[in-house]
Order: structure tokens, then C-alpha cells, then sequence
């Protein structure tokens, strides 16, 4: 097969690979669709993982759909030629975490593209008979895709005990902000606002039906002091998108955490949470979400055209990842479709 491998920082290239093959109880998938994610550019920019570097060359991806190739000799749920999404924190289903049901934080996890596993930026793929959902009939790849994002949103938006009628504010309008957005309105939300200081990825919130303002300090021009949003979400992964989102919830509010910040250590005033009495809640990827997602995508309380993005071949991966850095224009996910 070919694969788009990392072999130094900022440096992909397509080249031959050995096809997997499936183990007993695994699927052997060629991938159709494939999203570049934000954790894929770190890795991409800065050769690492949370500090994990790779072995050797590395395929990155793991926002990806595709079509059943081939079945391990144990697999039964699945046929050749099946259209599937794939949620990708594959766990061990022994440890502790998984026996409590909290498959997001098991302690043996593996997570393709994350190293060494590699990822779905190639031809195929091998992946756990379990990690897969049969994409209905009115969902393409792109959108089965896009399943991923919106799975780690609606995990969010479910920890945070959003209710119908909440003040909502969203910070960043990428993937996960946009994913958050549509959550949120499914979830019967209130007056949604969204500060994304890009001003090519404003019109999308826009279309969606949220109040968007450049950044978070000019959010506070729509609310008084006794109108604050009920839960702040931080998508935007800035270096003061964390400090920012808890001076915009209200007293006894809720902030949820998703963005993944270049500044490992972040700093905020102390002062703000303890004297509003916030709960504060770090969200770590999705669970039990991928089949009602797709429900979602096919009913359209989920709508995947939400999403401006760009389709990229598997030989131009390397622009799709450097596109992916620039952020020009409204483009919230590059697709690679191999």
C-alpha cells in the first residue's frame, strides 16, 4: 500500500508500505477519508506526542472512515465491503478504568498516530472489530470522518450537564468549536456565543445561529453582570484561552477544557474560579459516542456540511498538513481520501 509517513518534523512523504494484515479479531480497512486533526500538527511541527517521540517514520491520522477489506478469522459483526467509521482509543477492556465503563482513560490504550501506532494517512489500516460503526446510507466518508470531532464534543457537552435554555459561550471555531456549537443546539441550548479571532473561520459559527465576536473580552459586550454564560467551553487551545474562558462563566458555573495549548504550563489567576466557585472539567477524547453520532449525522441534528473543509489526495497529505498551519480562510479540517 501507500502511506504518508512522518520521517522528520515537517517532513512527509508518500511511500510504499507492507499492507497489514488483520489479526483474529481485527478488520483491514482502506481508508476513504482521513481528517487532520490539531494533535496530528503537533506532532507534525514539533516530532512529538506529550513528550512521546516516535520510533522511526510515522503515519499520522486518526479522524478517518473507510470500507471493510478484509476480516480476521474471529471477526463476525463485519463483511468486505461494509462503509464504517472508526473510533479511534482503542482500550484494553481490563483495566480498572474500562471496568468502571470510562473507556476514554484506559490505562493500556492505544491510539493510532499516536506513537508507535501508526495512523490512517495511508491506502488501509487494521483496526479492533469493536472500534467500528456501520455508517448509514446517508452519511459519506468525509461526514463519518467528521464523526470523530463530533463525538469528542458531544462527550463534552454531556459531562458538562448542559440543560435546554443555558447561556452557552465557545472558544475557537475550529473543528471542535463548530463540533460543540452543533452539540450544543442539539441539546436544546440557549443564546450560543463564540469568540474566534480568525476572521475567515467567523462565518460558520455565524451560519449556525451563534453571536461571534473576535476574541472573549469583546463576548462580554452581550450579557450583564447577571447574565453570564451557565458553561464555557475552551476549544480554541490558545496560550490564554484557559485564563480567559474562566472570566467569562458565571458564579457556580462550569468550564470544559478541550483545547490542547502549545504551553504545557498555563497560568491564571486563582482568584477568579475560587471566588465564583467554578467547576472546572478537563475532557480527555470521547466515549460511547461514535453510534449516536452517526444517528445524529443521519437525522441532521448534526449536519457534517457544517464544517468548511478541503479534500486533499493522499500524495498531497503534506499540503493538507501545511495548509492546516496556515489556517487561511474558513477551512476547518483538511481530508486526505487516499
Amino acid at each position: 500500500m501507500r502511506a504518508a509517513r512522518m520521517f522528520a518534523v515537517r517532513e512527509v512523504r508518500v511511500v510504499d508500505s507492507p499492507t497489514p494484515e488483520p489479526g483474529p479479531s481485527e478488520v483491514l480497512l482502506r481508508v476513504k477519508a482521513c481528517a487532520v486533526c490539531a494533535s496530528d500538527l503537533h506532532m507534525y511541527e514539533e516530532g512529538h506526542s506529550s513528550g512521546v517521540y516516535p520510533s522511526g517514520p510515522i503515519i499520522l491520522g486518526h479522524e478517518f472512515s473507510g470500507e471493510v477489506a478484509a476480516c480476521g478469522a474471529d471477526v463476525k459483526d463485519w463483511q468486505p465491503g461494509d462503509r464504517v467509521a472508526c473510533e479511534p482509543s482503542w482500550f484494553c477492556g481490563e483495566c480498572d478504568m474500562c471496568r468502571r465503563g470510562l473507556l476514554n482513560l484506559c490505562r493500556h490504550i492505544i491510539f493510532p498516530s499516536y506513537p508507535d501506532r501508526d495512523g490512517a494517512m495511508a491506502e488501509c489500516i487494521t483496526v479492533p472489530d469493536f472500534s467500528l460503526a456501520k455508517l448509514p446510507d446517508n452519511v459519506d466518508f468525509v461526514a463519518g470522518a467528521l464523526a470523530e470531532p463530533l463525538g469528542v464534543a458531544l462527550h463534552a457537552v454531556r459531562l458538562s450537564g448542559l440543560e435546554a435554555g443555558m447561556k452557552v459561550a465557545i472558544l475557537g471555531a475550529g473543528a471542535i468549536g463548530l463540533s460543540i456549537l452543533q452539540t450544543c443546539r442539539a441539546f436544546g441550548a440557549g443564546e450560543i456565543l463564540v469568540a474566534e479571532p480568525r476572521e475567515g473561520r467567523r462565518a460558520a459559527p455565524a451560519r449556525l445561529g451563534a453571536t461571534v465576536a473576535a476574541t472573549a473580552e469583546a463576548l462580554k459586550a452581550f450579557w450583564d453582570d447577571v447574565s453570564e454564560p451557565d458553561v464555557v467551553f475552551e476549544a480554541a487551545g490558545g496560550d490564554h484561552s484557559f485564563a480567559e474562558s474562566l472570566e467569562l462563566a458565571r458564579p457556580e458555573g462550569k468550564v470544559m477544557v478541550l483545547g490542547i495549548p502549545s504551553l504545557d504550563l498555563q497560568q491564571y489567576s486563582a482568584r477568579i474560579p475560587r471566588r465564583k466557585e467554578l467547576t472546572v472539567m478537563f475532557c480527555r477524547r470521547s466515549r460511547h459516542t461514535l453510534h449516536d453520532c452517526l444517528e445524529m449525522l443521519s437525522d441532521g441534528r448534526l449536519d457534517a456540511a457544517g464544517f468548511p473543509t478541503r479534500n486533499y489526495s493522499l500524495d498531497e497529505a503534506s499540503a493538507a498538513l501545511e495548509d492546516s498551519i496556515r489556517r487561511e480562510g474558513d477551512v476547518v479540517r483538511a481530508i486526505v481520501c487516499p
